[in-house]
């Protein structure tokens, strides 16, 4: 439970859906509950959030190695992705989102999920640029239907 609570952190952490000091936070309320939660023992030793995010991006990708990990982190994802991508409606809005999965989906190390945001990257890129005859509306529904499909079959 330890690494998985540290895994799921990292990932909110990486996706900014909690802050350090939300962080921080939840060690103080967990170690009332159970003094002897190693977690919550080694957030408490860490004085500023600043060092809660340094502590939690030092954090080894193989963390993500084990397959119970990797389940949880991939149903965070999925809820994550299902509740915003209905918030993702403008360009604006659509880089920083897929950015974040993107870098997030490198370091959990789905590969699969990499490849699909990777080439609807490419995708908005060229159709945006008008190197396509793709409109970015277009582009855009394909990248919906595409992500939901991916998540209801793959994570």
């Amino acid at each position: 439970m330890y690494d998985i609570e540290k895994a799921i952190f990292k990932v909110k952490l990486e996706l900014e859906t909690i802050t350090p000091e939300e962080i921080q936070r939840w060690a103080i309320e967990a170690l009332e509950k159970d003094p002897s939660n190693d977690l919550a023992l080694e957030i408490c030793f860490l004085s500023t959030p600043e060092q809660v995010t340094t502590y939690f991006n030092q954090l080894s990708r193989n963390l993500f190695n084990t397959g119970l990990i990797k389940e949880s982190v991939n149903n965070f994802l999925k809820d994550y992705v299902e509740k915003h991508l209905e918030l993702v409606k403008s360009q604006e809005l659509l880089f920083p989102f897929l950015q974040k999965l993107l870098a997030l989906s490198k370091a959990v190390e789905n590969e699969d999920l990499f490849e699909l945001l990777n080439y609807y990257d490419d995708q908005f890129y060229l159709s945006f640029e008008g190197y396509t005859p793709s409109e970015p509306d277009d582009v855009f529904k394909e990248f919906i239907n595409d992500l939901k499909d991916f998540l209801s079959t793959q994570i």
